[in-house]
């Protein structure tokens, strides 16, 4: 029997389909995002049979469109795609992620919270802050729990201290680890209240923590407890799964699950279904040609085993598991679980394979224990949670310190015993590896990591190993040893030939571990300091550019690019660096230039051929930022490669997104008054609100921008210091003299940034300080046009430029938005006044009290 195209070429089909009801989108373009959003074989086939039968799913908007289409459309739509309507959410109509259901339509993950927290209102007093549910199942607040003041391990130790002959300090210690919340504890209270049988034999009627429960009690010498045992193959072990409303094992669970494989007739578990609907198992489903693709290593249609970066895969016979230091025998092979803080290498996970039935729960398990006897143990009959003496807590037991008692982790590491004297030094400290203390092993560790295939480090290495050897020791070695991207790329380097560079940097796999390191070296001077906006934006280049097919269009970008927006970065001073909103705009006008070339084609024209017919159509069809194409257009006019064209501005209101300034005012209350707050959350909002200073800005502050007398604070926006009210001012101070970073302890010293981030030597992202903001409620653009809005009403022109760093023209702009008097008469002013600017360390101006 033939099958559909959609299940045999479900890519094609949705690139077809979008093509025809948005051409704007390539067909390349269309298989790229499939590759990229649904990674499962059978995902691509409903989507492909789902836009077959209704293309009209990708411009409807209705809140019925399925998910996968909404998917589709949103990664297309982010990637500028036009002609698509992302579906709206059927209470409150946005387009938003809709990622639940209800009677009306699929709706947004606000409006199916706000649903449930209206069916979630506490009986008693009827508050939101949905807690748990009492005995009868109704639902309680955090002020009205269920059985408030009663603690129900007790309760559960006075039920059973008659039938178990133990003392309730061993019951309700028994309780606690078995059922570790309160709500489970009294859950379990309730169940055993009502049936007390349930530890003497019929546990498999009740919930999970029975099991658990009546297990520990047997080991602590309980009479009368009876471990339930799975009713289906009467094994006595902890009854995890339920089947048919009974508790069991998961072996019976899986049975359960069993059916007919329609392909190689066996009772098998169910792993998915063929192409007619018929149930298979999973060697039979692999073995399916329509789930097999395209192996990137060999080229062959085959079952993929590994993903790749790329979004891609690798068949079995292409994969080759990478290099990582094995955590058992410390050689470097090839390891499973390189991508986790424990690799182990081939010879040691066959040694660790041997399997045996353990004596304690009689499961046929790996054996990683044995009792005094020699009998095998499991991992968690061998080490099993027990109350720590140190602090009382439940945990797995790390270390028995004289005198009999077992402590857990964390207060082993606190305890005098852990301390011994290292074999290099002699200095008395807990150890970390190989009997050296952290510094000791810091210099074996890094001098290891870098040396070549003669054992040596390459003279131009030097640098870099003199420097890691002067940071932190447990520092050092968490960050050496805790990622395996970063060994291998160290080894990367200790291989290479020539000096480490930025292009030698460039050319590592792991481009975040790049990063942190090219961050370190140029913190301590080993590396020359970069413009990275500019430099990513170079690299980024020939990338977007390889979307064009025509190579003569393909070289009139790249020449425009270089001689028009990356030269104007190029021509900025040294001590201005390219900033995340020019690279952001930077981007944003090549890509609309490209989808402009990518847009000619379809209409019969290139660019050669264009006429301003074609760019006005274009402009008409698209959005508000295809208007970015002007400069280009009258590039290529200049240098006749095409005919005299042009296009609008781009420009946007001011003001086009102001909140209310009883909003405003409001959350600058919250940041003054909550004291949850970190400091740096509060001191970047309170700045934003009072002083419009943008994230930007706001992550470019450094501690010389602060001037304290003790008294009175300054802070340095614009060409004037401006006085810091309080309690805005204390907020300053507690920034500069407890910074707070990721890398400080990688710094060369003190940070010069008020707000250090995650990498060393570098300020916190204005991306991150965003978001971060957003947390807080606080959106940044619409609350910062309210505080310009504001001061711009309140402040004459010269004022407001020095005092907030804006040029005069944006003062004036802005003050003539807002309203304000003699706006163009002040600027005038300015600019005839004959250059008579005061001292940028003169006597401050000092705004309106806001706080």
């Amino acid at each position: 029997m033939e099958l559909p195209r959609w299940q045999t070429e479900p890519e094609a089909v949705v690139a077809d389909v979008v093509a025809a009801v948005a051409p704007s989108c390539g067909t390349s373009v269309v298989a790229g995002a499939v590759e990229r959003v649904f990674r499962q074989r059978p995902q691509r086939r409903e989507l492909a049979r789902l836009l077959e039968s209704d293309p009209s799913l990708l411009t409807s908007g209705l809140p019925q469109v399925p998910r996968l289409v909404e998917r589709l459309i949103r990664d297309l739509v982010e990637g500028g795609a036009l002609g698509l309507v992302l579906p709206r959410c059927a209470v409150c109509t946005r387009q938003r992620p809709l990622t639940a259901t209800s009677p009306e339509g699929r709706i947004c993950g606000t409006c199916y919270n706000r649903s449930r927290t209206e069916d979630r209102r506490c009986v008693e007093c009827g508050r939101r802050d949905f807690c748990g549910r009492d005995r009868q199942g109704r639902p309680r607040c955090r002020k009205h729990l269920p059985d408030q003041g009663i603690d129900p391990a007790h309760e559960i130790a006075q039920l059973l201290v008659a039938s178990t002959g133990l003392e309730p300090d061993v019951l309700a210690g028994a309780v606690r680890q078995a059922e570790r919340s309160r709500a489970g504890q009294l859950r379990l209270w309730w169940v055993l209240s009502d049936r007390p049988d349930l530890l003497t034999g019929a546990g498999a009627h009740g919930p999970q923590s029975v099991s658990a429960l009546a297990r520990i009690l047997v080991d602590r010498g309980a009479r009368d407890v009876v471990v339930p045992r799975c009713p289906w193959c009467n094994t006595s072990t902890n009854l995890v799964s339920a089947r048919e409303g009974v508790r069991c094992c998961s072996y019976c669970w899986a049975k359960s699950r069993t059916a007919r494989c329609a392909h190689c007739d066996r009772d098998r578990p169910v792993s998915g279904r063929d192409a007619l609907g018929r149930e298979v198992c999973g060697p039979c489903r692999q073995k399916d040609p329509l789930n097999h693709q395209r192996c990137d290593g060999c080229g062959e249609v085959r079952l993929r085993r590994r993903r790749t970066d790329g979004g891609g895969g690798l068949c079995p016979a292409c994969c080759t598991n990478p290099y990582a230091l094995c955590a058992t025998c410390g050689a470097w092979r090839p390891c499973w679980f390189a991508a986790t803080p424990a690799p182990r290498c081939q010879p040691c996970t066959a040694k660790a394979r041997h399997r045996a039935v353990c004596v304690g729960c009689g499961q046929m398990r790996r054996v990683n224990n044995r009792t005094t006897d020699g009998g095998p143990l499991c991992t968690t009959c061998g080490k099993p949670p027990a109350p720590c003496d140190g602090c009382g807590k439940t945990y797995r037991i790390s270390a028995l310190v004289p005198g009999g008692r077992r402590l857990c982790q964390t207060c082993w590491s606190k305890h005098p015993s852990a301390k011994k004297p290292c074999e290099r030094c002699g200095i008395v400290t807990r150890l970390y590896r190989g009997g050296m203390c952290p510094a000791c092993a810091r210099d074996r560790s890094v001098r290891e990591v870098f040396a070549g295939a003669d054992g040596q480090v390459r003279p131009e290495l030097q640098g870099v190993v003199d420097l890691l050897r002067t940071l932190d020791g447990r520092t050092v070695l968490r960050w050496v040893h805790k990622t395996p991207a970063r060994r291998t790329a160290f080894q990367t380097l200790a291989t290479a030939t020539g000096p480490v560079t930025h292009e030698s940097l460039d050319a590592l796999t792991d481009e975040a571990m790049a990063e942190h390191l090219r961050a370190l070296l140029v913190a301590h001077g080993v590396l020359a300091v970069r413009d990275e906006h500019l430099a990513r934006i170079e690299k980024w280049l020939p990338k977007v550019l390889g979307r064009l097919p025509d190579t003569r269009e393909r070289r009139i970008v790249e020449r425009w690019a270089r001689w028009q927006p990356l030269r104007r970065l190029h021509r900025q001073p040294a001590h201005r660096p390219t900033t995340a909103g020019q690279a952001c705009g930077i981007r944003q006008e090549i890509r609309a230039v490209v989808r402009l070339l990518e847009w000619l084609p379809g209409q019969g024209s290139s660019l050669a051929t264009c006429t301003q017919h074609h760019i006005d159509a274009y402009l008409a069809t698209g959005s508000v930022g295809h208007l970015r194409i002007r400069s280009f257009l009258h590039w290529t006019s200049r240098h006749q490669h095409t005919q005299a064209l042009t296009a609008p501005y781009y420009t946007s209101s001011l003001a086009a997104d102001v909140v209310a300034a009883d909003t405003r005012w409001s959350l600058v209350h919250r940041l003054v008054q909550e004291p949850g707050i970190a400091v740096r959350d509060r001191t970047a909002g309170l700045l934003l609100l009072l002083f419009a200073q943008p994230p930007s800005r706001i992550c470019a502050l450094t501690r010389d921008d602060v001037l304290d007398d003790g008294t009175t604070l300054r802070l340095r926006l614009g060409t004037h210091p401006v006085e810091i009210p309080p309690p805005l001012d204390t907020m300053v101070r507690e920034l500069v003299r407890h910074p707070v970073s990721k890398a400080h302890r990688l710094e060369p010293g003190p940070s010069r940034w008020l707000f250090p981030g995650s990498r060393t030597g570098r300020p916190m992202e204005p991306v991150s300080m965003s978001r971060r903001l957003k947390a807080l409620g606080i959106r940044p653009r619409p609350t910062r046009n309210a505080s310009l809005m504001d001061l711009a009403a309140e402040l004459p022109t010269i004022v407001f430029s020095r005092l907030l760093g804006f040029s005069e023209q944006t003062a004036a702009n802005w003050i003539a938005e807002s309203g304000g008097e003699d706006a163009s008469y002040g600027a005038h002013r300015v600019r005839t006044a004959g250059g008579a600017r005061p001292a940028s360390h003169g006597s401050p101006v000092t705004p309106p009290r806001v706080l």
